[in-house]
């Protein structure tokens, strides 16, 4: 009886103490806070087979959802044809994952994000297909986060890259 009597209070404070609360990997992290603004970016992505060139134009917004979640959102050109794009992450326990949406053409695919403090870069692999075609995309922001350089590869199933790029983004200035 004297250790139920010890073990009463313990018991107790368990049941009623406040659950505890994981932090946000995304709100938390220092790199998804350097990229809260207004973005303009360009460059081209590569044809391997070959060597045709397509100029690529964006402009984009990346902010905090009321639910934690990170967006990307904006417009892309590429050559004549433009779309709109949103790239979400979103915390799965301790991991960060993505959702990518297309306009046109119509895409809507989850990714795999890999975020490094060490060079302020996020590394996402989209599947393009069900049979092991993959788009990886790299951006690294600058140490004063007023630009980001990113690189662009596409694999066929077999592995093989069918195209590359490089686009630069400069974060626009703020109206105060």
């Amino acid at each position: 009886m004297r250790t139920l009597t010890r073990l009463f209070p313990l018991a107790l404070g368990i049941l009623i103490s406040p659950p505890v609360v994981q932090a946000n990997p995304i709100t938390e992290h220092p790199v998804f806070k350097l990229l809260v603004g207004d973005w303009e970016g360009s460059g081209e992505l590569v044809n391997s087979s070959d060597g045709a060139k397509t100029p690529v134009k964006e402009t984009w917004t990346g902010k905090f959802t009321e639910t934690g979640n990170f967006i990307m959102s904006g417009k892309r050109l590429f050559d004549q044809n433009e779309h709109e794009f949103a790239w979400e992450y979103y915390a799965n326990g301790d991991l960060i994952e993505g959702q990518m949406k297309v306009s046109e053409p119509e895409i809507d695919n989850r990714f795999e994000v890999q975020v490094s403090d060490a060079d302020r870069s996020i590394t996402i692999k989209v599947p393009l297909d069900g049979n092991g075609g993959m788009m990886t995309i790299t951006n690294k922001v600058s140490e004063d986060g007023q630009r980001i350089h990113g690189t662009v590869e596409i694999t066929d199933p077999s592995g093989q890259t069918t195209l590359t790029g490089e686009v630069d983004h400069r974060k626009k200035k703020s109206a105060e």
